[in-house]
Parts: structure tokens; sequence; C-alpha cells
């Protein structure tokens, strides 16, 4: 029976050769990463080159809420400038600075801890 006839939504079927210690190395890399399918975690890396692993911490859930924080005053902005038709030069600085800290929070938070905040594998 062909793949399409069984209502597989994936119809092309490759095989690999691993020696042991290559496939070892990739059971390592899939236990790290937490995908326990070597289709699925084969086909992140063959499509990506990698494989994002983010766990639910408190500094994620910080950075959540300071984005949210963030994204509400930029709505404010916009609101108002939506509403005067102009906006004012420290009004663009004021948006400007709330994205560095967004960006200056998430390299502090990719930077803590590869394995249990952001990884890639």
């Amino acid at each position: 029976m062909k793949p399409y006839e069984t209502g597989r939504k994936r119809k092309i079927k490759k095989e690999v050769r691993l020696s042991d210690i290559e496939w070892k190395a990739v059971q390592k890399r899939m236990q790290m990463s937490g995908i326990s399918s070597f289709s699925d975690y084969g086909r992140q890396m063959l499509i990506n080159g990698y494989v994002v692993v983010i766990d639910d911490s408190e500094e994620l859930k910080e950075f959540t809420y300071e984005i949210n924080k963030i994204g509400n005053n930029i709505n404010q902005i916009a609101h108002v400038a939506n509403s005067c038709g102009s906006v004012s030069e420290e009004t663009i600085n004021i948006v400007i600075g709330l994205m560095n800290n967004i960006w200056q929070f998430q390299r502090y938070i990719l930077s803590a801890t590869p394995s249990s905040t952001a990884s890639t594998t």
C-alpha cells in the first residue's frame, strides 16, 4: 500500500544510515531537545538546521509580562498618534526605548542558561 493511500500527509520517505556512535549522538541531542520522535527531530534539523527548546521558566514568564506591558504602551502611543494625526519626537524616542528594553531582556533570557531557558540543539 502506498503512503498516500494510508491517509498519511507526508508521502515522501527517506532513509538514513548511522553508525552506533552517530546514533548515540543523535539520541543524546534528541533527549536534550525533548523530542522523542526521530522523524520529528530529523525533519526539524533537515528543514531548519536546528531545534529550539524553550522551557516555561520564571524568566520566560517575566519576559512575556514585560512584552505585554510594552505592547500596551505602544498601543496607547499609536492611539494618540491616530487621534492627533502626528507623533512627537519624544514619543518616538519612548517607543525606541521600549523596543530596546525588549531586545535587552531577550538577549538576557537567551544567554541565561541554554539548558533551562532556550537553546538550539
